[in-house]
């Protein structure tokens, strides 16, 4: 007798969910049509710059690492359900990094940069995002042009951007409805850029490369 009453308050709750998701609009917490996202949070890893010489060896190094910020922007529609097409663009900044530099044959030394001094990097591309329901976990891919940006609040006129180069970014997450369309949830990301700097003959003096983790605080609308 008591298992027959456990089976049917089981059995009572399921038909009562079933009934409470076949009443919802149509278009309520799913992933199709217009497709909208926006992330920010912190994001951690080095921006390393080689400097080569006319062999193009490396001749020198400068890694900037610490704490920054990122900000994530997709927008986009359905290609099938829960599977959406869209446009990336993302922008990370590093205030007064901790700049180790190594000179080849020599010791390396690290300091502090100035909070006056923001190394930046950015990235426009295409990208595809999936959500693995009911869950609502997302998995997301983004590949494009990224470039870096060093500026100095002090003295702009040491201020200069690199050649566009290779940038892509991946990302896991989790969301959770607060509405009919939008969802909150957090996400970490992995993203990677390589670039150039090039001098007025077109010669490579620099090479660049990000390896950056970050965690996003999610707000999706779709």
């Amino acid at each position: 007798m008591k298992n027959m009453l456990i089976l049917w308050v089981l059995l009572f709750g399921f038909q009562s969910l079933q009934a409470q998701e076949t009443s919802l609009p149509v278009g309520t917490h799913q992933h199709d049509g217009f497709y909208l996202s926006l992330g920010a949070g912190p994001v951690m890893g080095p921006v390393t710059a080689n400097g080569m010489n006319a062999n193009a060896t490396i001749r020198s190094t400068v890694r900037m690492s610490g704490p920054g910020g990122m900000f994530d922007f997709k927008i986009g529609g359905e290609v099938r359900k829960n599977l959406l097409l869209h446009a990336t663009i993302l922008s990370n900044a590093l205030a007064g990094p901790s700049v180790k530099s190594t000179l080849v044959d020599f010791n390396s030394t690290t300091e502090k940069a100035p909070n006056t001094f923001i190394v930046g990097e950015e990235m426009a591309g295409v990208g595809i995002t999936s959500y693995v329901m009911p869950a609502n976990i997302l998995v997301s891919g983004s590949i494009g042009f990224g470039r870096f940006s060093y500026t100095d609040q002090e003295n702009s006129a040491s201020d200069y951007k690199t050649k566009p180069g290779v940038s892509f970014q991946l990302k896991v997450g989790k969301e959770w409805w607060v509405s009919r369309n939008w969802g909150l949830g957090l996400g970490v990301t992995y993203g990677r850029t390589t670039s150039n700097l090039k001098n007025d003959l077109g010669e490579v003096v620099k090479k660049y490369d990000s390896r950056r983790f970050g965690v996003l605080f999610n707000a999706t609308f779709n």
